[in-house]
């Protein structure tokens, strides 16, 4: 998964903002897009796309700031572009509903700022509230087609294919999971190949965590929302929606960020069997480490004990190097197997951590899916099980929700026996 826009330099994420990039990464995050839409939000994006390789970054003006533009920020935007992984010149666009900027220099700053990306053969990421016939319009005016990304899309079908016959994808986020939004009909409705993935964050939270910050590890729940209406696997959406957003930035030959990752004192593994050539890019364990060793935590969308073979292999490598491995995992993978994969594990795997939704089986079929169903569920359960009895450290990691309590996910664990934990998500 890429979330395709995000806000990360924000103060929303002064205390945690490795942490949320940690969960997002163990929730099969593989890179992110942050957006320099000011001055400000420009320098933090610059520095963020150069301590993490696994960011992008978008360099552009707001509607919100156009009337900030002078000559030194366009200047600014000009040579960020330059940058190899400032992809894209944006947000940018009009917004007719809260009208911060007056509305005659919002269009001339929209229209600048193309021009900007054409000199700079950069695709474009639009920002539009209450101004899609004048955004159209602009876009038709100053000549197409483009390649970018129609952010935060939450209209119907006809709108779509306005933006389609411009060249654009369109960016789905939390909007797709509203109860009452009729965006999860357009999704079923238009071309999966048009489709990127994203968050907004810290805003746009999906529900159930509608009032909370939303953060990049909410674009699984997308990708699952879209997953339901497309009547496809989540893997399968990843898959494509990834290969949408290279598209998109006019990057389809680029090679995907390496599915290891360096966040404070952990490396994350999205053990996908494809990367399995990526074993020589795990770093050994520097001198002075050994004596607490750090974690590979093995993860990613398709479950790494999908195929227990290479997980083992990745794993084996990892303990080879000094590490301690944890593996996340939704805890099908003896079912997949035909067999207790946990036998095969134990010795080589330090800890098992299964994610859990709810306590029972309708809690966690309404954020899950595939839904498990009840035979699923218990299948999940003996997994648990399995891998306590193989002797491996087994952690139940409950996602909270609107109404979570505690004690029943601690009583649910110790049935198990295995311990637990708890995914908070901040207000």
């Amino acid at each position: 998964m890429i979330d395709s826009h995000c806000h990360l330099n924000l103060h929303h994420f002064e205390d945690d903002r490795e942490s949320a990039m940690a969960n997002a990464i163990t929730d099969g995050v593989s890179a992110f897009m942050n957006i320099g839409y000011d001055r400000e939000s420009l320098h933090d994006t610059l520095e963020l796309i150069e301590r993490y390789p696994f960011m992008y970054g978008a360099a552009g003006v707001h509607p919100h700031d156009a009337a900030t533009l002078d000559d030194d920020l366009e200047a600014m935007v000009r040579q960020a572009l330059d940058r190899s992984r400032v992809v894209a010149v944006g947000e940018i666009g009009l917004d007719f509903y809260r009208d911060l900027a007056p509305r005659e220099v919002q269009v001339d700053v929209f229209r600048r700022m193309i021009k900007i990306a054409r000199e700079k053969h950069k695709p474009i990421v639009i920002h539009c509230r209450d101004a899609f016939n004048e955004v159209i319009d602009v876009l038709e005016s100053e000549g197409g087609p483009y390649k970018g990304i129609f952010h935060a899309f939450s209209a119907g079908e006809a709108e779509a294919r306005r933006i389609f016959e411009l060249g654009f994808h369109v960016g789905i986020g939390g909007v797709v999971t509203y109860r009452n939004a009729r965006l999860h009909e357009t999704v079923a409705a238009i071309p999966l190949d048009r489709i990127v993935l994203e968050t907004d964050s810290p805003y746009l939270t999906p529900h159930p965590w509608r009032g909370k910050r939303n953060e990049p590890a909410f674009v699984a729940h997308v990708l699952r929302a879209v997953a339901q209406a497309r009547e496809m696997t989540p893997a399968e959406v990843d898959r494509i929606t990834t290969d949408n957003y290279f598209s998109a930035m006019g990057m389809a030959d680029a090679p995907h960020p390496r599915p290891v990752y360096r966040i404070g004192d952990s490396l994350y593994i999205h053990a996908a069997p494809a990367h399995v050539s990526d074993l020589d890019h795990v770093p050994a364990v520097s001198a002075g480490e050994e004596q607490d060793a750090p974690e590979a935590v093995l993860t990613g969308v398709v479950d790494p004990l999908e195929r227990v073979e290479h997980t083992l292999a990745l794993a084996t490598r990892c303990r080879e190097l000094g590490y301690r491995v944890r593996v996340h995992t939704p805890g099908l993978a003896n079912q997949v197997a035909g067999r207790d994969v946990t036998r095969e594990l134990s010795g080589v795997v330090d800890e098992i951590v299964v994610q859990f939704f709810g306590v029972n089986v309708a809690e966690h079929d309404r954020l899950a899916y595939p839904r498990l169903g009840n035979e699923g569920w218990e299948l999940v359960r003996d997994f648990v099980r399995c891998s306590v009895a193989s002797g491996i450290h087994t952690v139940c990691e409950f996602v909270a929700q609107p109404g979570f309590e505690a004690e029943p996910c601690r009583v649910l664990a110790r049935e198990l026996g295995a311990t637990y934990d708890i995914r908070m998500y901040r207000s």
